[in-house]
């Protein structure tokens, strides 16, 4: 069966979406076959970001259109949760997905709203040893990402030792239904190396 990786969040404007979509892409890149599952029915990112566009190098469904049997030929599967979504859904999350990212910004808010979830979340000791917070729309000066991360885990929590760097990269794939790797600006590069980096700490 392929690794299931959920990507949730308690707190908007965390680049969820651009995290799951980007994440799947990277996967995709090296080799792996996989499929990005858009769970947010009320917004539906992922699914808009690739009908936007002329074809991301993986499939997007809804839930309804996954077909089980196919899944067994997958390495990976990536969930888009719905955004914030409720506790009871967090833990029946917990019991589906291999691992759980919740991205974060480096914001005071930001960070204090991640550390409520990821405190609810090791409660249970499986959804504890599954969850891990990712900093994303990080400066791509300064030692934000730094700071943040020892916060995080001086609290007691995972945090995956790659940090999404803020580029205008993202917001651009967006847009055209691509990936940043694909835009024409000066730092798509080393945005998509950001992305690559993070996919080998998560397979």
């Amino acid at each position: 069966m392929p690794k299931v990786i959920a990507v949730t969040s308690e707190k908007g404007g965390v680049g969820k979406s651009t995290l799951a979509v980007h994440l799947a892409g990277a996967l995709a890149e090296r080799g792996l076959a996989v499929l990005l599952i858009d769970e947010d029915g009320r917004v539906g990112s992922s699914v808009r970001w690739a009908q936007r566009g002329p074809g991301l190098p993986f499939e997007v469904l809804e839930p309804e259109d996954v077909k089980p049997k196919a899944l067994t030929s997958l390495d990976a599967v990536l969930i888009d949760t719905e955004g914030r979504p409720k506790r009871k859904e967090l833990r029946a999350l917990a019991e589906r997905a291999d691992l759980i990212l919740v991205p974060t910004g480096v914001s005071p808010l930001e960070l204090e709203a991640t550390a409520e979830l990821m405190a609810f979340l090791a409660r249970d000791a499986q959804a504890a040893r599954k969850s891990r917070a990712v900093l994303t729309r990080v400066p791509p000066v300064g030692r934000a990402a730094e700071d943040a991360r020892e916060d995080l885990r001086d609290a007691g929590y995972k945090v995956l030792n790659t940090s999404v760097r803020q580029y205008a990269a993202y917001q651009r794939a967006a847009e055209e239904g691509v990936l940043c790797r694909d835009v024409r600006d000066d730092r798509a590069a080393a945005a998509w190396d950001d992305i690559l980096t993070l996919s080998r700490e998560v397979i």
